[in-house]
C-alpha cells in the first residue's frame, strides 16, 4: 500500500513542482554541477534536434504549442490524482492516528488504495496517448516533409528493436525527444534566441 499511495501523492507533488523536505545538513549538489548535468542532457537532445534545422518561425509555433500542452496535461493529471485521494483522506488520517500506537493497515483500505492506483494508471495512460497525438499532430503540421523524414529516420536508427509504421516512429521520436524531456521548453527557447544572434563563425 505504501508504494501505491506514494505514487499517487508524488504525482501530485511533481506536477506542482514540489520537492520533498530535507534536513538542513543534508548534502546538496552544487548549482554549478546541476547545470553541468543539465547541459549534458541538452547535448543529447540537441543531437536529435539540430539535424532538423528548425527555423525561427517554426520554433515560434512549436514552443507555444508545447507550453500549452504541458499546462493542459499537468492540470488533467492533477485532477486525476487529487480527486480520488479526497475520498479516502479522512480514512487515511484516521488509520494513521490509530497506527501511531501500533497495529496494522486494514486490508480494506489497502485494497481500496491499490484500486485507486490502478484506476489512476489507466486514466493517466489515456491522457498520455491523447497528449502525444495532440503534440505530434501539432508539430507535424509545422514541419516540412524533409524534416518529417529525418525524424522517422532517426527514430528507426535509435529504436532498432521496435517495429511500426513511419507515423508510429514519428510519434515515438516526439515522445522521447519532446514530451518526456522536462527541459525541452527552455532548450527550445535558447535555440530560438540563438537563431537571432549574430554568427560567431569566422
Amino acid at each position: 500500500m505504501v508504494r501505491t499511495l506514494f505514487v499517487l501523492v508524488s504525482t501530485v507533488l511533481i506536477a506542482y513542482g514540489a520537492r520533498p523536505a530535507t534536513a538542513q545538513d543534508d548534502p546538496v549538489m552544487p548549482r554549478e554541477t546541476e547545470a553541468i548535468f543539465a547541459h549534458i542532457d541538452d547535448l543529447d537532445k540537441l543531437r536529435l534536434l539540430n539535424p532538423l534545422n528548425l527555423t525561427a518561425g517554426q520554433l515560434d509555433k512549436i514552443i507555444p504549442l508545447i507550453k500549452e500542452r504541458q499546462k493542459a496535461y499537468n492540470r488533467r493529471i492533477i485532477e486525476l490524482a487529487v480527486e480520488p485521494l479526497k475520498a479516502v483522506a479522512n480514512q487515511i488520517a484516521d488509520t494513521r492516528r490509530k497506527l501511531l500506537s501500533g497495529g496494522s493497515i486494514p486490508q480494506e483500505l489497502d485494497d481500496r488504495i491499490k484500486q485507486l492506483q490502478k484506476d489512476f494508471a489507466d486514466r493517466r495512460k489515456v491522457e498520455q496517448d491523447k497528449n502525444l497525438k495532440l503534440v505530434s499532430d501539432g508539430i507535424r503540421a509545422v514541419l516540412t516533409e524533409r524534416q518529417i523524414r529525418e525524424i522517422v529516420a532517426m527514430a528507426r536508427r535509435d529504436f532498432r528493436t521496435a517495429d511500426g509504421t513511419d507515423a508510429q516512429f514519428f510519434n515515438l521520436w516526439i515522445r522521447e525527444t519532446i514530451i518526456v524531456y522536462d527541459r525541452i521548453v527552455p532548450l527550445l527557447e535558447e535555440m530560438r534566441k540563438a537563431r537571432n544572434a549574430p554568427s560567431t563563425s569566422s
